[in-house]
């Protein structure tokens, strides 16, 4: 969840109500400036509102649908099944020499910029903690106001050179949104996928029985990614405002919401079970990228991330347990079997 401006004191669950909320812009709006303690411009097209937002998302959908991340399949393939040999071969950690790298070496080629691969790496999993260990966002604004300037000075064939031209309403965008739109790209892109290609190490470390499984049946991967997708909630809620903060003076100390989409992948009355991971999982609606308008942009791209990089794990055939050393916080309650957080997860090979 990310940081704002008063603490939240209200919080909506459960699918149905989630997916109604999420439908709800106008009561249950998105105007609202996160990460307030590291940044002062807003995520964009995640914080605001239809009809704008739909401006935005319009111009960003090229970038993402499923047609054009397809043709980048065998980049990405050829960059897990390296990654993967050689960890295997020789790494310990998966999240900060394995998962990390391979997130981000595949960012390089969606976003054609090999050449900050390395840069992206050292910012370490969490990019608001890339200076050390408090929250704050001077490596990131660094990075962004240095590339926003060479997109306009210098011009490369790259998704920054384009979107620093981009056209929202007939008028280009100015460099606090295009901050706005690369730091969605590079925050929405990373941690999440990071931690679901962690998990599913994780998770099949410690069932050796579905690993072999989608071995011997591969045509369940498509279902057994959309149940890691629905059992990990790599991005277990989002706040909301019952007052646009653009738009009004007088803001309310208990406006914020929090949406959990958490609470619905794990709803009793829609999914069997919901509490163990069942890769044979057919009807899955769950909410790991939202719903409505502001559904993840990005959906694509984690799926198509994460079939690849099970492939690989599978067609090399690599067996591994999970070492008690590994640092894992899970949640409490009712998903207690559920992680929460992959700190570091070390591998018995």
């Amino acid at each position: 969840m990310a940081v704002v401006k008063v603490p939240i004191t209200k919080g909506i669950s459960g699918h149905k109500a989630v997916r109604e909320a999420l439908r709800d812009t106008s009561t249950y709006s998105s105007d609202l400036q996160g990460d307030a303690d590291v940044r002062d411009y807003r995520q964009l097209p995640l914080e605001v509102d239809p009809p704008r937002h739909h401006l935005y998302r319009t111009a960003l959908s090229p970038y993402f649908v499923k047609p054009a991340i397809e043709r980048h399949i065998p980049e990405l393939e050829n960059i897990a099944h390296v990654l993967v040999t050689n960890f295997f071969a020789s790494g310990v950690e998966v999240v900060t020499e394995l998962a990390l790298p391979l997130v981000m070496k595949n960012l390089g080629v969606l976003y054609r910029r090999p050449q900050d691969v390395a840069e992206w790496i050292s910012w370490g999993p969490d990019v608001w903690t890339a200076g050390g260990p408090t929250r704050n966002g001077d490596v990131l604004h660094g990075y962004l106001d240095r590339i926003y300037e060479e997109a306009i000075s210098n011009p490369e064939e790259d998704i920054w050179s384009e979107i620093a031209v981009l056209e929202i309403d007939g008028k280009v965008i100015s460099q606090s949104e295009f901050r706005g739109i690369a730091g969605v790209l590079l925050a929405g892109g990373r941690d999440t996928v990071v931690k679901l290609l962690t998990g599913m190490i994780w998770y099949l470390g410690e069932n050796p029985k579905d690993l072999a499984m989608l071995r011997e049946e591969p045509e369940l991967i498509n279902d057994a990614i959309q149940e890691f997708l629905r059992f990990l909630t790599p991005l277990p809620a989002m706040a909301r405002t019952t007052t646009p903060e653009s738009s009004n003076q007088d803001l309310p100390i208990d406006r914020y919401v929090s949406i959990s989409f958490i609470s619905g992948n794990f709803d009793e009355t829609v999914f069997e079970n919901p509490y163990a991971m069942n890769l044979r999982r057919e009807k899955n609606p769950h909410l790991s990228f939202g719903f409505g308008p502001h559904t993840c942009l990005g959906n694509h791209v984690a799926e198509i991330e994460a079939k690849v990089f099970l492939r690989t794990l599978l067609s090399l055939d690599f067996d591994w347990k999970i070492s008690d050393q590994s640092k894992i916080r899970f949640y409490t309650g009712d998903i207690s079997s559920v992680p929460d957080q992959f700190a570091e997860v070390f591998l018995l090979k």
